[in-house]
């Protein structure tokens, strides 16, 4: 066994669902179902019951998750152990995809000059994944769009910008400088899944529905550069932060339009959260005053 395969474990554990599972991984979905198959054959047991709705966890399946989560995070977290117990301090910090870059850089700037010998190691990943990574205490702290509801979780507003709507050249806003929610109900919004950032989806889905936009492709990814093909071939619109970020990166070089939209106050959100029994760390105290400035 290992350790890649505990990894693989909780991936598909977690998602319940291969095809997310791998994309989360970065791997195909058939060698991953190799690897749980070769996880279950030296183990000696069934991880998960396979059905045409889907995949469950066996009980040997939940009695593994738990351990399997404290093994990858002893793993993860001994290098920041290990520098500690010499004099320098490591912290694990979550980065959502469409943090803006002065906010991350100034944080890092903050960080540097408040502690130089504090060593940051930056996380990627969706908001969802990065809340719960904290609430697990994988994470110190992280930076993530939409508010959380774990009530283990401690959040801070940090940033709060206009977003616009993207959409594809030929469909008649080719000579707009602005647009209208309504003006697109006639096409449907794409979107990566929802369990990436549950709440800034809610909230996006309830203020369109008020501009009388109900249609809706939700891919089957968590990577927003996906985005791109599905609206530069005019088949939906999205919503990306004006500027900068993931997704608004997305969209350069493809025939598309990126428009501020009027008539509705549509923005991104960043919200700094950690865990409320950590504030007494002083790792963790000193990530959330450098996120307070």
């Amino acid at each position: 066994m290992e350790l890649f395969h505990l990894r693989y474990f909780i991936a598909v554990a977690d998602e319940l669902n291969l095809t997310r599972a791998a994309a989360r991984l970065h791997l195909a979905a058939s060698p991953l179902s190799r690897r749980i198959r070769d996880l279950e054959r030296e183990l000696g047991t069934p991880l998960f019951v396979r059905s045409a709705r889907g995949m469950a966890l066996t009980e040997a399946g939940r009695a593994l998750l738990p351990r399997a989560r404290e093994i990858v995070h002893r793993v993860d977290t001994l290098p920041g152990e290990i520098a500690a117990a010499d004099g320098h301090p490591v912290a694990s910090v979550g980065m959502a995809p469409d943090v803006t870059a002065a906010v991350r850089d100034g944080y890092l700037a903050r960080l540097r000059a408040a502690h130089p010998a504090l060593a940051v190691r930056i996380r990627p990943g969706p908001s969802s994944e990065l809340a719960k990574a904290v609430a697990r205490g994988d994470l110190d702290l992280a930076f993530v769009h939409g508010r959380t509801d774990d009530p283990r979780l401690r959040e801070r507003r940090i940033d709060s910008r206009p977003a616009g709507v993207a959409v594809g050249h030929g469909l008649g806003f080719d000579d707009r400088t602005e647009i209208r929610l309504d003006e697109l109900a006639e096409l449907p919004y794409a979107s990566i899944r929802y369990d990436a950032a549950p709440a800034v989806y809610r909230a996006t889905g309830e203020l369109l529905a008020v501009h009388g936009v109900h249609g809706r492709i939700e891919l089957d990814t968590h990577s927003p550069g996906d985005l791109a093909h599905v609206v530069a071939a005019g088949q939906a619109f999205t919503l990306v932060a004006l500027g900068s970020g993931a997704t608004h990166k997305a969209f350069v070089g493809e025939p598309v339009h990126v428009l501020p939209v009027t008539g509705a106050d549509v923005r991104l959100t960043t919200e700094a959260v950690w865990r409320g029994d950590r504030e007494d760390d002083a790792v963790v105290r000193l990530l959330i005053a450098a996120a307070a400035r």
